[in-house]
């Protein structure tokens, strides 16, 4: 699919670098979020990028996949990127009904360590739900007791954000 959207030719792996880099002096920080698959946009993003951070759903097989994920990195950094460097790990869809979410959760920390974020996003039907409002959650349902995702986005971005500050402050 990608390879439809960038024309085939040398180098398209640096597209989006090359664009970003002629914004240099524009922004403080870039988000881009990629599809969740290992296509060329994604590699695009990876090739581009200073900081990776990784959204996992709760579940076992997502868990999986994150060595899959790690390995597309890896290959990232040794042949196009070798500054890339791993941001963190946001546990998203984690559900507070069964055991599973925090079995990952705990698996998953076990393993990256402080790599993961302490806020996890818990699956709700009010997340589901803002997008048919035409906005993100924490836009479409203000954060409080009766909308706990929308909390939890809020939280996890204060959460980047102190990430972010460190790090622009060496």
């Amino acid at each position: 699919m990608s390879s439809l959207i960038l024309p085939p030719g040398i180098g398209r792996e640096n597209r989006l670098k090359l664009a970003l880099e002629q914004a240099a002096g524009h922004f403080d920080v870039v988000i881009v979020d990629t599809p969740a698959s290992l296509g060329l946009l994604t590699v695009n993003a990876l090739a581009a990028a200073n900081w990776v951070l990784i959204p996992i759903q709760a579940e076992f097989y997502a868990l999986e996949g994150m060595g899959q994920l790690i390995n597309a990195i890896r290959e990232v950094q040794k042949a196009i990127n070798p500054e890339l460097k791993m941001f963190g790990i946001a546990l998203t869809m984690v559900q507070t009904n069964s055991n599973l979410g925090e079995t990952v959760a705990e698996r998953a920390r076990k393993h990256f360590g402080d790599r993961v974020f302490e806020t996890a996003i818990q699956r709700s039907v009010a997340i589901a739900e803002a997008p048919l409002e035409g906005a993100p959650i924490v836009i479409a349902k203000k954060p409080n007791k009766s909308n706990p995702g929308s909390k939890a986005y809020w939280d996890l971005a204060k959460e980047v954000d102190a990430r972010i500050e460190r790090i622009l402050s060496g």
